[in-house]
Parts: C-alpha cells; sequence; structure tokens
C-alpha cells in the first residue's frame, strides 16, 4: 500500500513540474504571436471568436492530456509543439472547449486534431453549409438512392427504417446529406467496409471505447467528415483568412478529409437497396447484391 502512495505521489510530482515547462509566460507567448499576425492582416479570426477565452480554456484541457503510456503531454511535448499546437486550432478559428478538436500526442510532439465538429463549424463558415445530418443504415431496411448522371451527385429517394432493425450488430453503411445555404444539397453514402478501412486511418484503428460502444455514432462522424469533401477557395474564405493564409487553410481543410477519407470500393451488405439513375425511378428494388458499386475518389 505504501508503494502504491509512493507511485502516486510521483505521478502527481511529475505533473506538477511538467506543468511548470508550460509557463504562463507561453500561454502569453502564443498570444502574442496570434495578435502580431492578425496586425499583419494575414488573419482574420471569426466574428465573436476570441483567441485568449479559446487559448486559456484548450490550457487547461491540456493538462489532462496524456500519451499512450499515461505521461501527461505536458511532461514529454516540446514547447514548440505545444505552442504550434494552439497556434493551428486558433488560425483554423476553432475551440477545443467546444470539441472542435483535439490534442493528441505523437512522440513528443503534441498536435491539434480537428474533429468532425470542427469540420462542421470550418464548412459553415467558409463553404456555404447551412447543416449536416447523417444517418445509420441498418441490416433489413429498404435504402433508395439515385445517382444524377449528368452531376454525379448522390440523392437519397427513400430510407424505410423499423425500429426492430437498429442494432449495432447489424450496421451495414451510412449516409450524411449537407443543406448548403442556398437550398442545394449533396450526399455522401459509405459502406460499413469503408466505413472500417476510414477508422483503420485512425490513432486508435477502430477500437476505441466510443467505437465499440457507439459504432452507429462513430459511423455517422466519418460520413459527416467524408462528406465535406468541399472546395473551400472561394470568396467565403475571407471570412478566416486573407491571400496566402487562405489558402494555408483551403489546403488544410482538404487535407484532413483526405486523411479521413479512403477509396475502397466495398458494397452493402445485406441491405435492401435500390441504386437509380435520374429518369430511372419506378424500378424494382432489387437486392444488395445486385448493386453495382462505385470508386469514391477524393
Amino acid at each position: 500500500m505504501s508503494n502504491q502512495l509512493a507511485e502516486q505521489n510521483n505521478q502527481q510530482q511529475g505533473t506538477q513540474n511538467a506543468v511548470k515547462k508550460f509557463t504562463e509566460a507561453t500561454v502569453e507567448n502564443v498570444l502574442s504571436r496570434i495578435a502580431s499576425i492578425q496586425a499583419t492582416g494575414e488573419l482574420v479570426l471569426p466574428e465573436n471568436y476570441i483567441p485568449e477565452n479559446a487559448v486559456r480554456a484548450a490550457w487547461l484541457i491540456l493538462q489532462e492530456v496524456t500519451d499512450k503510456n499515461n505521461r501527461p503531454a505536458l511532461e514529454v511535448c516540446t514547447k514548440e509543439s505545444i505552442a504550434n499546437a494552439f497556434l493551428d486550432m486558433v488560425t483554423s478559428g476553432l475551440s477545443i472547449a467546444k470539441k472542435q478538436g483535439y490534442f493528441v500526442v505523437y512522440g513528443n510532439k503534441l498536435q491539434f486534431d480537428q474533429s468532425y465538429i470542427g469540420d462542421i463549424a470550418l464548412a459553415k463558415r467558409v463553404a456555404n453549409v447551412k447543416e449536416v445530418n447523417a444517418v445509420t443504415v441498418y441490416k433489413d431496411d429498404v435504402f433508395e438512392y439515385e445517382v444524377d448522371a449528368n452531376s454525379g451527385r448522390k440523392k437519397v429517394i427513400s430510407h424505410k427504417q423499423k425500429l426492430a432493425n437498429i442494432d449495432p450488430n447489424k450496421i451495414v453503411g451510412a449516409y450524411a446529406i449537407v443543406t448548403y445555404n442556398d437550398g442545394s444539397t449533396d450526399t455522401e453514402i459509405m459502406t460499413l467496409g469503408q466505413i472500417h478501412t476510414s477508422w483503420e486511418m485512425g490513432g486508435s484503428k477502430g477500437t476505441s471505447p466510443a467505437h465499440k460502444k457507439f459504432p452507429d455514432q462513430m459511423a455517422e462522424k466519418t460520413v459527416i467528415a467524408r462528406s465535406l469533401k468541399i472546395e473551400t477557395g472561394s470568396s467565403d474564405d475571407s471570412s478566416i483568412l486573407k491571400d496566402k493564409a487562405t489558402d494555408k487553410v483551403s489546403a488544410d481543410v482538404k487535407h484532413e478529409i483526405k486523411e479521413r477519407a479512403n477509396s475502397k470500393v466495398v458494397q452493402f451488405e445485406e441491405a435492401e437497396v435500390v441504386e437509380e439513375t435520374s429518369g430511372d425511378k419506378g424500378q424494382s428494388p432489387a437486392s444488395a447484391d445486385s448493386v453495382q458499386t462505385e470508386e469514391c475518389p477524393i
């Protein structure tokens, strides 16, 4: 028992020493750097976004972040990487306190990883997106969609789902519908195989408690991230950054989506699916085995 207490005391002392490495002066340095970028006119933060609040809230959260060996991030990460992670968060106009991203430790480097909530926030800000909604598809659902032969855009025609169908062990896919401010929509559809491939690209490889306990929610988050493969190099980007800085955020958004997406061709299994092209409505439902799958390049 005494050894256990001694170990706990050592861990607490280590955490306290680690916190000293990232002092209040470092936080001030980050805020000073942000102010200097704003002064040059290269950085225009979103309305009502207060970088000081975002940085100080993130600093409190960072004190609880650990690496895969349960060592405090403040103990193992370099000050430079910590400062850069904070700058990445702020220049994207996002907040960890709002779950728009999170800090992840890679070796001795701290990295800000944008979450799907951050994807949505950024898409709304720079890509004229009004809302994004995702739905899980289960075995025995009747799922019907069409592909516009001219634009290549998908559209969900019908999704009939019974309460009895909802079972985490019977997920066959998910889709997300992006609605733009002008009323137009776009749809992304992913099979379970594609979702699993996407998960394997993440740090947890799809084995985290959240993936195991709430696979439906994680599937919907994944398809939302993929649905936001949007061209952000429009005039709307000026709401965040100007000139070269705008190009950087656009590139970051595209890189984030590419990193999360996959191009593996897989079929919906066992779901009753009808795939139509515009003008082919009225065909009778077909089984999943007869549906021609398509590659979803990013």
